[in-house]
């Protein structure tokens, strides 16, 4: 099973890489032509903040996933216990920010399906479909991880 998910989490990384590609492809294109054509391309700033909004929030799993988020550490306990319980605090937490995102992104898509984005003629709900999107992949990358709750701790026992 742990071969799966280190598949598809690597998948979804690939696809992280291509849009950040794309989007510096688009960029580039835009610059060009703007500024040295004298030929702007319209459509290219609303596929970019959609890129990224989507750059955003499939990273966000991946990143969970590998266990590699920024962590600012307030409390650090000596006891492995205790440190398993803040660290298990904080997974929950941020299970049920998520939770919420999804739920409000949802809603949010939703009422956006029937608008159109002005320059790509698509629904807007493209744009917002990453928030719960990326939320539940979220979820499902803090369920599965390997986090280091359940592996060793660096903090020694202290008696």
């Amino acid at each position: 099973m742990r071969h799966y998910l280190d598949h598809a989490f690597a998948i979804l990384g690939a696809m992280i890489v291509a849009i950040f590609a794309t989007i510096m492809v688009l960029i580039f294109l835009q610059v060009i032509n703007r500024f040295f054509l004298g030929l702007p391309l319209f459509w290219t700033e609303e596929v970019v903040r959609m890129l990224l909004v989507w750059l955003v929030l499939m990273g966000t799993p991946v990143v969970v996933y590998k266990c590699d988020e920024i962590k600012v550490e307030l409390f650090q306990f000596r006891r492995v216990r205790f440190e398993m319980v803040r660290r298990t605090v904080v997974s929950t937490l941020s299970i049920i920010f998520c939770l919420f995102l999804a739920y409000w992104g949802y809603l949010f898509m939703e009422r956006a399906m029937g608008a159109m984005q002005p320059s790509l003629g698509i629904s807007r709900a493209w744009l917002y479909a990453p928030i719960p999107l990326g939320s539940v992949l979220t979820i499902i990358a803090f369920i599965v991880r390997r986090d280091e709750v359940r592996g060793p701790l660096d903090i020694e026992e202290v008696v």
